[in-house]
């Protein structure tokens, strides 16, 4: 009888998936998922790499796997620039890409592409660089 109950109360509905969230490039924390097509590993006891592109005077900021980042982008549709990159210059740790990667990434960016939750920032040949994901804080 249950079965059937609900059967009939769903009867005349179509049942799809729920539409994905799309996260927002502007005033999204993006966390670094993979760089020049290396995972991102995030050694205990330090921060991860991300960026935050803020609506205010276009500036984006971030942490790059040792240091941080600011500077500037432009973005026209797909199209994503970054320019007057500035970091602070603490010495890396031995062995460690994950800086120079994300900054490799950055600079030749030329196209963003959202889908859903994810980030990817592509170069002039198409090749995706590197790979983020939304974070929302609290």
């Amino acid at each position: 009888m249950l079965a059937l109950a609900a059967g009939a109360l769903f009867a005349g509905c179509a049942m799809t998936d729920a539409p994905k969230s799309q996260a927002r490039l502007i005033e999204t924390y993006w966390k670094a998922v993979e760089l020049e097509g290396k995972p991102v590993e995030v050694r205990a006891g330090t921060r991860e790499p991300h960026m935050v592109l803020r609506a205010e005077k276009n500036a984006v900021n971030g942490f790059s796997g040792c240091n941080t980042f600011r500077g500037a982008y432009e973005v026209n549709g797909n199209s994503l620039r970054f320019k007057n990159m500035a970091s602070t210059l603490m010495a890396l740790p031995a062995g460690s890409d994950t800086e120079k990667n994300f900054l490799s990434a950055i600079k030749a960016a030329t196209t963003q592409h959202i889908a859903g939750e994810t980030l990817e920032l592509r170069d002039q040949d198409g090749r995706i660089r590197a790979r983020f994901e939304s974070r929302y804080l609290k």
